[in-house]
């Protein structure tokens, strides 16, 4: 089972009409769309790094290179989620992540990322700026009891 350390980046998530396909539970797309809201929340308010301006002022993205996600207990239309981002590892220009979906200690899906940091112009890898790799680090420093 994993642990979620005190601090990590939480937001809850009220699963919406929206959200749901006919049967009234969360159309897995959806939950994409949540992961990417997380991942831009989390460099918002977390790092303190504005994604807008990465991408419109720095020219820097940060696209999806890999996921796996289990899915472990249905949402419904009207229920909460809690999404907590939890950091893994660093590389040069990777940036690998664990997102956790809870309620009240249920573990509904647990999903493994993969971005990578790239240029807009170029649409190649480039190192992790500094100036985001710097609070990265203490967020994963932090994370680090959420292992084992």
């Amino acid at each position: 089972m994993l642990t979620i350390p005190p601090g990590a980046f939480t937001v809850r998530q009220p699963i919406r009409f929206s959200d749901s396909d006919p049967a009234g539970i969360v159309f897995f797309p959806a939950f994409f769309r949540m992961f990417a809201d997380l991942f831009e929340s989390w460099m918002n308010d977390c790092l303190r790094v504005p994604f807008a301006d990465e991408f419109l002022k720095h020219g820097h993205m940060f696209p999806l290179v890999h996921t796996e996600v289990d899915f472990k207990a249905a949402r419904a239309m009207g229920e909460t989620m809690d999404l907590t981002l939890l950091l893994t590892d660093l590389g040069r220009s990777s940036i690998k992540y664990t997102i956790v979906g809870h309620d009240a200690g249920l573990v509904c899906l647990e999903g493994r990322f993969v971005v990578s940091v790239a240029s807009k112009e170029t649409r190649r890898s480039m190192p992790i700026p500094d100036y985001i790799r710097r609070p990265m680090e203490g967020y994963l420093e932090a994370c680090r009891g959420a292992r084992g």
